[in-house]
């Protein structure tokens, strides 16, 4: 999976790459979410970093990534926005397994 660091020091404006198990999404971030790992009643929350992705053919797209400071347990969502059924527009999941995200400038691969 990707490394932690690579996904928090992405911000706005940043190229991204998403790798998932059938392709490869290529695209910019124009929106980024960030809550941080905290202590509850029920145990340790995970923090989230949400980044909005818009691709070279305008697709949108939604990452939704989870992560513990505790141990070492990662999550990641991806989502398209697109036309449901009923004609609204909303975020869709895609069932994808996202294997690796990059900032393709960084040089770095996670």
């Amino acid at each position: 999976m990707t490394d932690q660091r690579t996904v928090l020091a992405l911000e706005c404006t940043d190229p991204i790459q998403i790798h998932t198990q059938q392709r490869t999404l290529t695209g910019i971030v124009y929106q980024c979410e960030h809550s941080e790992p905290t202590l509850s009643c029920r145990g340790p929350e995970p923090g989230e970093h949400v980044l909005y992705v818009a691709t070279p053919s305008n697709d949108l797209y939604r990452l939704q990534y989870r992560y513990y400071d505790e141990y070492e347990h990662t999550e990641a969502d991806l989502d398209r926005y697109g036309r449901t059924p009923s004609g609204k527009y909303a975020w869709l999941r895609t069932y994808a397994t996202v294997e690796c995200i990059v900032n393709p400038t960084g040089g770095e691969q996670a």
